[in-house]
């Protein structure tokens, strides 16, 4: 098992196999413009934890790397033959294809990472806190706080889906603002958060949480297969 593989115990962690899955993938892969995307938006999160910004700090370290590790989890499956989450399976099947800009390969895994892992992510976060995804609370008012270092980090994204060697957008696919407006990561992890407390309620009734998770995977799923069209 390579470094990129394995999970991940902390943030810097997180960063060290973002790094290791950049340096092996090539560069125009559409898995790797998700991973910088990703790797680059952590960066701000983790300063922003070390610089005190949140009310739940640890919360909120914890949450990053549960979250990254279903990033990595997918990365491994995919690497070692195995198959890909169900969510994930739309951007690591189509990373290859033609006449595809590399925003829609950063959306789809936003999509997937967000809509699908996220949720995920929270619920194993609050259990091993010992508390509950429930509003008005510091965990998430961290979780919401969140939103603000990623409004920090959107011009540099930005930057790379607009110019340089990354790509140049043509009509068909419209202005990066207008797709990551679409798209809306504020609305898409609010989203999440309502997910989680769902999940979590539904912790006592496995039948019905089963067919939960597996709509909502499925409607990820086909939501990022729309976004790689």
């Amino acid at each position: 098992m390579t470094l990129a593989w394995a999970a991940a115990d902390s943030i810097d962690d997180v960063l060290e196999r973002m790094d290791a899955i950049d340096a092996a993938l090539p560069h125009d892969d559409g898995v790797a413009y998700f991973n910088r995307m990703y790797r680059q938006v952590t960066h701000y999160v983790d300063a922003a934890v070390d610089k005190g910004f949140f009310q739940a700090g640890d919360f909120l370290e914890r949450l990053d790397v549960h979250f990254g590790n279903l990033f990595f989890e997918a990365y491994a499956a995919d690497r070692e033959g195995r198959p890909v989450p169900p969510a994930w399976a739309p951007l690591f099947e189509s990373r290859a294809k033609p006449r595809t800009h590399p925003i829609q390969f950063a959306l789809a895994g936003m999509n997937a990472h967000i809509c699908h892992d996220l949720p995920v992510a929270v619920i194993t976060t609050c259990r091993e806190a010992g508390v509950v995804p429930d509003d008005d609370t510091p965990e998430h008012h961290d979780f919401t706080l969140t939103n603000d270092v990623l409004g920090v980090a959107y011009p540099t994204v930005k930057s790379w889906f607009s110019t340089g060697v990354v790509a140049t957008l043509d009509d068909a696919a419209g202005t990066v603002d207008d797709a990551l407006a679409r798209w809306g990561i504020e609305t898409a992890r609010a989203a999440a958060w309502g997910v989680a407390r769902v999940m979590h309620g539904l912790h006592d009734n496995p039948r019905m949480l089963r067919v939960f998770a597996d709509g909502h995977r499925a409607a990820v799923s086909l939501t990022s297969r729309g976004m790689l069209l």
